[in-house]
């Protein structure tokens, strides 16, 4: 696959035809919209079996054990991404005013089927995003941006009925994960400790990071590394007045060392290197 310093999603591709060997689930703590645009396909998410038809579209708040499961003479095409919440940040408070979130919040997973008319919409936002996803220019990163926003749109309109009914309930190990996440969400520009964590949640630290591994496949610290990083990179996106050892500080790295050799771990690049395309990019717009 190709790509992308922007990184806008945790994981993407379009239009992917290549049948996976055998069904593996997994979980992940991304928000995460799958589309099936033809071929045969069962989709087993949590307790459901799906049976997919063209134009189904499947939304996931991520942490629901899920897979496809295709046999392997099967035609299977489909577009899929997953992304960090936060990352409608971009979107700035008057598009936010309509939250973008709430089917994902609301229904947590939710299968759609889409009439012949939302189907073409759809796979016409789906192949803006492509169109602009591995590109550096600016422009193109806002119509990215764009696109995105639509197709969270879409997906709003079309979930309007259900989310009227009550949220699905989840699991006990869902909601232990989650409260570990919101807690994250409010504390990671912090020091964040294990135990203070186990404390304020009323849970074992032990217990804690057994289920956080066990649904999420990565470690507390890893996700509040992550998530550290993600951010930083957010700022770096709405401003160039920010300064590399700024940006470590409001994120929660009390080190430039830390910052910097985290950064760099997970993007690639250093974070004044990733300031600078960022900078490059919008200077020539």
């Amino acid at each position: 696959m190709k790509s992308n310093p922007f990184r806008l999603f945790a994981e993407y591709y379009y239009k992917w035809s290549v049948v996976p060997k055998a069904p593996a689930f997994h979980s992940h703590p991304q928000y995460e919209v799958y589309y099936f645009h033809e071929g045969r396909c069962d989709y087993l998410l949590g307790d459901r079996v799906i049976p997919l038809q063209s134009g189904d579209l499947i939304i996931m708040n991520g942490m629901t054990r899920h897979c496809p499961k295709v046999e392997r003479e099967s035609e299977y095409v489909r577009t899929m991404f997953s992304f960090e919440p936060h990352l409608v940040q971009l979107f700035g408070p008057d598009l936010l005013a309509c939250d973008p979130l709430k089917p994902f919040e609301r229904l947590r997973n939710h299968h759609i089927r889409l009439d012949p008319k939302a189907k073409e919409e759809c796979e016409d936002i789906l192949a803006r995003i492509n169109r602009f996803y591995y590109s550096n220019d600016v422009v193109h990163r806002n119509r990215l941006l764009s696109a995105f926003y639509d197709l969270l749109m879409l997906i709003y309109e079309q979930c309007r009925p259900e989310m009227k009914a009550a949220r699905q309930p989840a699991s006990d190990r869902q909601r232990y994960v989650q409260s570990m996440i919101d807690y994250i969400e409010e504390t990671y520009m912090e020091n964040i400790e294990l135990e203070r964590m186990a404390a304020d949640l009323h849970m074992n630290r032990f217990h804690l990071m057994k289920v956080f591994r066990e649904v999420t496949g990565m470690t507390v610290f890893d996700y509040l590394y992550k998530r550290r990083v993600n951010q930083a990179k957010i700022l770096f996106y709405q401003s160039d007045r920010h300064s590399v050892t700024d940006v470590g500080y409001q994120v929660g790295f009390k080190h430039l060392s830390h910052f910097s050799r985290v950064f760099k771990k997970q993007v690639g690049m250093t974070p004044d290197q990733y300031r600078k395309m960022v900078r490059e990019s919008t200077r020539w717009a």
